[in-house]
């Protein structure tokens, strides 16, 4: 039975790397869409408030311009809905990393020596569905977010102090 241990400790790895993997990238993802909503919506509120003060002081052109230009700002706004893209990627990432602590807690305590492997195997299969429950309801992660969460995440990024510690403590 400790090749069906080490399998389901393997796959509980696999679990946990994933779901790393995947909500660093939507936080990433919720990162920079939140930065075009303030890219975009902030001067569209600024032109569209200089083209009323504008308005009042005789310069008709000018306030007609910069009205177009804050309705095209806000258009776009609308139409891309980056805060709402945002919020979808931020609330997916908190799944994945809420799945990413239930592998490690599995893999780390339930799975001791005198773990019930039977249902070790069934609690392992349901984290597995949850992984692919949230793949395919998951907006996709852009690949240049998911590259960066990769680059962060291999260079240590994520790693908990206590994991660190405790590597060293065995070496």
């Amino acid at each position: 039975m400790t090749d069906l241990r080490d399998k389901l400790y393997a796959e509980a790895r696999r679990i946990e790397e994933d779901a790393e993997h995947s909500a660093k990238g939507h936080y990433n993802a919720a990162d920079r869409w939140g930065r075009y909503h303030l890219f975009i919506g902030l001067p569209a509120a600024i032109l569209a408030a200089v083209a009323g003060g504008t308005a009042f002081n005789d310069l008709p052109e000018v306030a007609g311009s910069l009205a177009i230009l804050s309705t095209a700002l806000t258009t776009v706004l609308t139409f891309l809905k980056p805060s709402e893209r945002a919020e979808n990627h931020k609330a997916v990432a908190g799944q994945y990393l809420a799945l990413r602590n239930q592998a490690r807690i599995f893999r780390e305590l339930e799975l001791g020596d005198s773990a019930d492997l039977g249902k070790a195997k069934e609690h392992l299969l349901d984290l597995a569905r949850t992984r692919d429950d949230l793949n395919q309801a998951s907006p996709g992660i852009p690949r240049r977010d998911y590259e960066k969460a990769k680059a962060d995440i291999d260079a240590g990024q994520s790693k908990y102090r206590a994991d660190q510690e405790r590597a060293n403590d065995r070496q």
